[in-house]
């Protein structure tokens, strides 16, 4: 399995298919490559597609510090390096669509669009400070509750394995672990603290924003702020989705990468 090593920590990745653009899926927080289980069987057909595993989950290293997002995406760069793609098209979800912005910041000429699912910035300013309390004595149960917020109703009730799937991702110590957890927590540019709010507007590549409608850990209006902000964006908004819309309504989030791609490209 390839791997890059920047700053002596091992980054997992692999490559799919072949054509162009070329497509680099971005996993959210806590989970891994695997969640893009929908997507890469089928746009491999056509495309160089490039999955992930970011540092601190799944096969990548797990160092006990370095989780600022401006590390991750560093690390994108350095895949499409190794894998010989100039540019490529960045789909990411929730802290995969973090990484994604700030690559489009950082490295410009290497991002052709953005499709950003689920996400937002400066999360931590609507933590509650009793939530942080609580997660002090029990980071598993708050953060389980939370990803029970994150997925539909229709969802949990018809699709009962994507929460099931979520909840062993985090829960998998060789896959992500506490230290990941507070070392990300605690990170000055990490996924909590990560604030690129005035900075937005200098994202210029075509940015579509695909947000749930019953997402409780990225909301409507997290997401609504970055459309806001992105000068070359546009916002879809879904029913009966929360977070994870590549794995809640799979065959609607392809078919709108599908014309993404076809527009950027």
């Amino acid at each position: 399995m390839p791997h890059i090593q920047r700053n002596g920590v091992k980054v997992f990745y692999e490559s799919f298919g072949q054509g162009s653009p070329a497509i680099v899926f971005l996993h959210p927080w806590t989970t891994n490559h695997y969640i893009w289980a929908f997507q890469v069987p089928e746009f491999a057909q056509r495309h160089r597609c490039l999955i992930m595993d970011h540092r601190g989950h799944g096969q990548s290293d797990k160092p006990a510090g370095g989780y600022g997002i401006g590390e991750m995406a560093a690390d994108v760069v350095a895949a499409l390096d190794d894998a010989g793609i100039e540019r490529a098209v960045l789909v990411g979800n929730s802290i995969g669509g973090m990484i994604a912005m700030q690559a489009s910041l950082d490295a410009p000429k290497r991002v052709i669009g953005n499709l950003i699912l689920s996400s937002g910035t400066n999360l931590g300013a609507d933590t509650p400070p009793e939530v942080a309390e609580a997660m002090q004595k029990d980071w598993k149960g708050v953060f389980s509750a939370l990803l029970a917020s994150a997925v539909s109703a229709k969802s949990k009730a018809e699709r009962p394995e994507i929460l099931a799937f979520m909840e062993g991702c985090f829960r998998t110590e060789s896959n992500f672990n506490e230290g990941v957890f507070w070392a990300s927590v605690a990170d000055p540019n990490g996924v909590f603290n990560w604030n690129i709010s005035d900075r937005l507007k200098d994202i210029k590549q075509p940015t579509l924003i695909i947000a749930g409608e019953e997402d409780g850990a990225t909301t409507v209006a997290h997401n609504k702020f970055l459309a806001s902000r992105i000068p070359n964006s546009e916002i879809k908004i879904y029913k009966d989705v929360g977070h994870f819309c590549q794995l809640e309504k799979p065959a609607v989030f392809n078919e709108d990468l599908r014309k993404f791609i076809a527009r950027v490209s």
